[in-house]
């Protein structure tokens, strides 16, 4: 029997576009990818999709009763790896009565390939399979050519080649080498619309037993531009009396952030972005317009991702605002603490922090004072991991992990962040910058 998720009682016309635009794909027995940056919903979306019990009379019509969904959630397995993935599925498909099989799963993938290829090819012809690799980024991260084009062949080994896969990652996923061609353009989930804002807050008021009037309604959806993790948080916070609707949306904004869990989901959203996407954002909350020299590509994937939105009179030029008032709040307090920090390594082992109201040396052990210099060198810029590795540890830098690493940069951070935070008064400030999958950069 297949999964109920909460989703299921959204109402049947939830993120409409985006589903229409998913299940097209769908019916025409195409695949998918969607993407959407931390806190967007697209795994709401997934779980929409595969339990709600409208989902399939809506999109698919007359051929609703031909599809049947399995949805591999990759974050709940230990590893993410091939071996994992498929031995999931295998047992899912054996779960729902698709298909029958042996109650222990061979632990090499390319022993599970064949076992898989086995379920799928006894599956009755003329069901259309659906498989959903939900927050499959770490998994993406990890597979190779060769998982892509099996699941490539996987797919034409059926006789109708009636099997489909939904991709749910935070960032649009690189090439998928042969099973490229048989994806739709990517859907990427931005924020809530209106309608589905006004559903998502009733539904926490439903679920936290509070009340709450259209004023405070459209000031919630005003502040977080319907950003679903921003928008449930704002509600709870309301909900428990802890910021006041009645004040300006900036206002309302900077009580948002005095919360970890905002702060915390904003700091997740940055993250994802790239260096260059983050630059526009500070020029945006800097008020400097975009230099004309800037990649029309990343201002693009922004507005598109529902992080940017062009201002007034803005059409055709790169004069962008960021999406809404919390967020904005969030990119301004960063972007003063960055310009009013200036961290230096002095030789021969110390930190010199400089900010506004005065300056402090640390004395720093030489690991920690290769790191720092390695990172000052490269001011503003993101410092490749395998390159800081080589800076740091010299002739020992064979066998030295990215774990290592990081946990190198932690110690970093608990050596000079509490001066910084003290000096600034800003509890969230890190000197440290983690960019995902790439490397690390100094905040001052």
């Amino acid at each position: 029997m297949a999964l109920i998720y909460k989703e299921a009682s959204f109402p049947a016309n939830y993120r409409e576009a985006e589903v229409r635009q998913i299940m097209r794909a769908v019916y025409r027995l195409r695949s998918i990818a969607i993407a959407g940056l931390a806190g967007m919903g697209k795994s709401n979306v997934v779980r929409f999709i595969v339990s709600h019990p409208q989902v399939r009379p809506r999109y698919l019509k007359e051929r609703a009763d031909d599809y049947v969904f399995v949805h591999v959630d990759c974050a709940g397995l230990a590893d993410s790896n091939e071996a994992e993935i498929l031995s999931e599925i295998v047992a899912q498909l054996r779960r729902d009565g698709l298909s029958a099989g042996t109650a222990h799963l061979p632990q090499v993938s390319h022993t599970i390939r064949g076992v898989l290829k086995e379920q799928i090819l006894s599956i009755e012809p003329n069901l259309n399979l659906v498989l959903v690799l939900d927050y499959f980024d770490g998994a993406a991260a990890k597979l190779d050519k060769a998982f892509f084009n099996y699941l490539f062949h996987l797919r034409n080994a059926r006789p109708q080649g009636n099997l489909s896969f939904i991709f749910a990652t935070r960032r649009p996923m690189r090439h998928l080498h042969e099973l490229q061609e048989l994806l739709d353009d990517g859907c990427v989930i931005g924020p809530l619309s209106y309608k589905d804002a006004l559903d998502s807050i009733r539904r926490d008021e439903s679920r936290l037993g509070c009340t709450v009037d259209a004023a405070q309604r459209d000031k919630l959806i005003a502040c977080t531009s319907g950003h679903p993790g921003f928008l449930k948080n704002a509600s709870e916070l309301l909900g428990s009396g802890e910021i006041d609707t009645s004040l300006p949306e900036k206002e309302v904004a900077r009580q948002l952030l005095r919360s970890d869990k905002v702060k915390n989901l904003c700091e997740e959203l940055w993250n994802d972005l790239a260096p260059a996407e983050q630059g526009i954002l500070l020029n945006a909350a800097r008020d400097i317009p975009s230099p004309r020299s800037v990649d029309g590509a990343c201002v693009a994937y922004l507005e598109q991702s529902g992080v940017l939105v062009r201002e007034e009179g803005g059409q055709g030029s790169l004069d962008v605002a960021i999406f809404c008032p919390l967020f904005e709040t969030f990119v301004r307090v960063k972007s003063a603490v960055s310009d009013a920090v200036r961290i230096t390594a002095v030789f021969p082992n110390q930190a010199r922090i400089e900010t506004p109201t005065g300056e402090e040396w640390v004395t720093l052990p030489p690991k920690l004072f290769a790191l720092l210099l390695a990172l000052t060198e490269a001011r503003g810029q993101v410092l490749p991991t395998d390159e800081i590795i080589s800076h740091v540890y010299g002739d020992e830098a064979i066998g030295v992990t990215n774990a290592a690493l990081s946990q190198l940069v932690k110690r970093l951070r608990g050596t000079l962040d509490p001066h910084v935070r003290r000096m600034t008064n800003d509890l969230t400030y890190t000197c440290v910058e983690t960019i995902r999958d790439v490397g690390y950069r100094l905040n001052g």
